[in-house]
């Protein structure tokens, strides 16, 4: 679904194209380079301290104070470069909230145009929608005294309202936006999920798959046997779950047709846009081309896709909850299954490898925990949508599972990383009943229990993980988990036994 009808996705693209911003590649679909920033700016990102809403935020590392004064010079100087500029402008929602974006840039809209849902799509009414004023080629430290990034995201959740200068890459307008859905969803008896979900096309035996950028939400969710639900954003209330968005912000590095054929041929259609990947001399995308970035996007609305699920209705609450890790170190199984405290405990902790890319900085992956397996759009504490999870686990009877996409025993440059064609089979086995009803082995060090075998998946990737390895990993969950332990209840504390 598109934004309000006004939108012209062509015409958008070819203004984009006619001011320099990005050119056409060989299947005609648009791609640009967001130069300095090609992934999250996490340092430029902060919030403003409302009266009502501070209190709830969980402040620290991840969710930074910026100060009254510069933020309100900020919001002032950002509104009057936008709309002094004659912005393009989207309005369309996002879940149960309106969303109102104003662009100095015409792709930037396209994109919204692609990301967001149309204004008739919302799932209820939630009092005042969320707006977004966005200067994306214009630095912030020319904007306002006294501050010297020239990238700046700032959030106001009280009064719902975004601003964003010095950075094009187009994701920033995507997890603002859903960081505030994130924060006021709970206030409307709404769980909100950092994940993906499809199901049969009835709507019935919905699995959520939880995982950072990196992990497979979207490459597992796109699957030819069932109807995608979204790919990064769900929501989950008393009648099931629904999705947040309206279309798909996928990875593109070594994208391949065989491997992935739903996003290899959606982002090959005429309203895709492409992030900073590479062309050929011929104008053909060069998908193993890393020269830019590892963080190689694509958008593309969900119309782009064969098996979608009604976006107007609910899907049957989940049957199965997946936590999918990237585990860099070899230590963990390909699946396993979680009792309660486990899924709290692996939930908070929200283990994987940061993949390189996503984040400035980062070239390698690396082993991080990610609260809520999203932690920078999950602004509340860990502990408060933990409690959401499981009040709506117990109430759907879902199972809770740990789905590994990252490497073999050997861990990166050792070992292999599971292909995709393994993890769908597991997953596959997990949504249709049959791996719960298989021989399991209870992990030495986790304690989970592990499937013995899986049809269809070859017996060498059916192990253990290196068990030297997963006690060197539950030293770094045990560490991690120290500052959620005054939050936890006694009883989570005595069943995990940390």
């Amino acid at each position: 679904m598109h934004g309000e009808t006004s939108i012209n996705f062509d015409q958008l693209i070819k203004t984009a194209v006619q001011n320099e911003l990005g050119v056409l590649n060989s299947f005609g679909v648009f791609v640009t380079s967001t130069g300095k920033y090609t992934g999250r700016a996490t340092k430029q990102r902060y919030f403003l301290k409302g009266e009502k809403t501070g209190s709830k935020v969980d402040w620290g590392i991840g969710n930074v104070e910026l100060s009254a004064e510069i933020g309100a010079k900020f919001f002032k100087a950002v509104k009057e470069k936008v709309e002094s500029s004659t912005p393009y402008t989207f309005k369309g929602s996002a879940g149960p909230f309106d969303v109102e974006v104003s662009s100095m840039s015409p792709w930037h809209i396209a994109f919204c145009a692609n990301m967001f849902r149309s204004k008739d799509a919302k799932f209820a009414e939630v009092g005042s929608g969320i707006k977004v004023w966005h200067a994306p080629y214009v630095k912030a430290s020319d904007l306002v005294d006294g501050y010297n990034d020239e990238a700046l995201i700032l959030l106001d959740l009280e009064n719902r309202q975004i601003a964003i200068a010095g950075t094009s890459y187009a994701g920033e307008i995507k997890k603002s936006v859903f960081t505030t859905c994130n924060f006021w969803a709970p206030e409307y008896e709404t769980f909100p999920m950092h994940a993906s979900a499809n199901c049969l096309d009835d709507g019935t035996s919905s699995c959520v798959l939880f995982g950072l950028s990196g992990t497979g939400k979207t490459t597992l969710s796109a699957s030819p046997d069932r109807a995608l639900v979204g790919d990064d954003e769900i929501m989950w209330d008393d009648k099931g779950i629904y999705n947040l968005e309206g279309g798909c912000y996928a990875k593109l590095i070594d994208l391949k047709e065989e491997s992935e054929p739903e996003i290899f041929r959606a982002v090959h259609k005429s309203h895709a846009i492409m992030e900073n990947v590479v062309l050929d001399e011929k104008g053909g995308v060069v998908f193993t081309d890393r020269s830019k970035t590892e963080n190689t996007r694509g958008s593309y609305p969900l119309s782009a896709l064969d098996k979608v699920f009604d976006q107007s209705k609910h899907a049957d609450s989940p049957k199965h909850v997946v936590f999918l890790t990237a585990d860099a170190f070899g230590a963990l199984p390909p699946v396993a299954l979680l009792d309660e405290w486990q899924a709290q405990y692996m939930f908070i902790s929200g283990y994987t490898a940061k993949v390189a890319g996503t984040e400035l900085g980062v070239k390698e992956p690396q082993a991080v925990f990610s609260a809520c397996f999203g932690a920078p759009f999950m602004p509340r504490p860990p502990a408060f949508y933990a409690k959401q999870l499981v009040e709506k686990v117990k109430s759907s009877g879902a199972k809770v599972w740990l789905l590994n996409t990252g490497w073999t025993q050997g861990g990166y440059g050792v070992g292999e990383r599971f292909p995709i064609k393994v993890s769908r089979g597991l997953l596959s086995a997990i949504q249709n009943g049959m791996l719960e009803k298989g021989d399991m082995q209870k992990h030495p060090v986790f304690g989970f229990q592990v499937p013995v075998a899986c049809h269809g998946v070859d017996a060498k990737y059916m192990t253990l993980g290196d068990v030297e390895k997963s006690k060197m990993l539950d030293g770094l969950f045990r560490k991690n988990f120290e500052k959620f332990k005054a939050h936890a209840s006694p009883e989570l504390l005595e069943n995990i036994q940390v």
